[in-house]
């Protein structure tokens, strides 16, 4: 009995001791989850602390770029302080800048926002400027780059002389001139204008060396330019093509032993006036 009796006694303490071992380790398993979940939490808010900086940040940088450019707009450090002109041949900078209204002291954002309005007002307030191209060199400092309207000659009109530019535009004449006179042209503008443009297109060295162009036509020859030149030639032309074959005038009178004239009208041919009056 007693023998009996013993072995069901040892079999409920292994049954104990295996259930507290499971016990144990179900506890060991519940605090292992806890760790992990605890070191879960912890990266969570570590990530967002982190994301949540990298947004205050970028704020930051946002409103702090907004101030500085506002500073830097209504500051003395966006305003003019040099100008540059160039590409002007018959215009001062001075004229320049007195058509564009561009002068030190203005504010230069406004100066290039505004760019393709001052280049046409600069046009209307001098007819001689055909075009304005700014551009910035420095915080502080532009360049404006001229095309201009050169003056092809004068014409008196009304017993007033005009400066006529080389898109046919007139322009009142301030001063004595040493440009090309033009005559005959009294009751013919749409001419005068189509002359003019023709004349503009001529290379600065030949253009000079005009002395005198005046409008004679003739039944036959209803568009007929005599143009005196420095040089004591006599130039026959047609004012629809004056400009593209008077630019091979140098090279005609290169030729000529005497002073004579050059027909330019139907080809390009030259005589003396000494053959011509034989």
């Amino acid at each position: 009995m007693e023998k009996g009796s013993f072995i069901p006694e040892h079999e409920r303490y292994a049954q104990r001791l295996t259930t507290l071992e499971h016990r144990r380790e179900a506890s060991n398993n519940s605090t292992k989850s806890t760790e992990r979940i605890g070191h879960k939490v912890r990266g969570i808010k570590v990530y967002r602390y982190f994301t949540n900086g990298e947004r205050v940040l970028k704020l930051i940088l946002l409103f702090g770029s907004v101030l500085l450019l506002m500073l830097y707009v209504i500051s003395p450090l966006s305003k003019v302080r040099e100008v540059t002109v160039t590409g002007n041949s018959e215009l001062s900078p001075a004229q320049v800048e007195d058509a564009t209204q561009v002068h030190l002291g203005r504010y230069i954002w406004g100066v290039m926002a505004t760019r393709q309005a001052i280049s046409r007002t600069a046009h209307q307030r001098n007819p001689q400027v055909k075009q304005i191209h700014l551009r910035l060199t420095g915080a502080q400092s532009l360049q404006m780059t001229v095309t201009e309207n050169p003056i092809v000659g004068t014409v008196e009109i009304g017993q007033r002389d005009y400066n006529i530019l080389a898109n046919g535009q007139l322009q009142r004449a301030k001063g004595s001139q040493s440009r090309i006179e033009y005559q005959g042209f009294n009751k013919d503008g749409a001419q005068l204008k189509k002359t003019a443009v023709q004349v503009g297109q001529l290379k600065a060295v030949v253009r000079n060396g005009i002395s005198t162009i005046s409008y004679r036509p003739t039944k036959t020859a209803p568009n007929r330019l005599v143009i005196f030149m420095r040089d004591g030639n006599t130039v026959y032309a047609n004012l629809n093509t004056v400009g593209k074959k008077l630019a091979y005038y140098p090279s005609i009178a290169a030729t000529m032993k005497k002073p004579g004239v050059v027909d330019l009208q139907v080809g390009a041919y030259s005589y003396s006036y000494d053959s011509h009056d034989k």
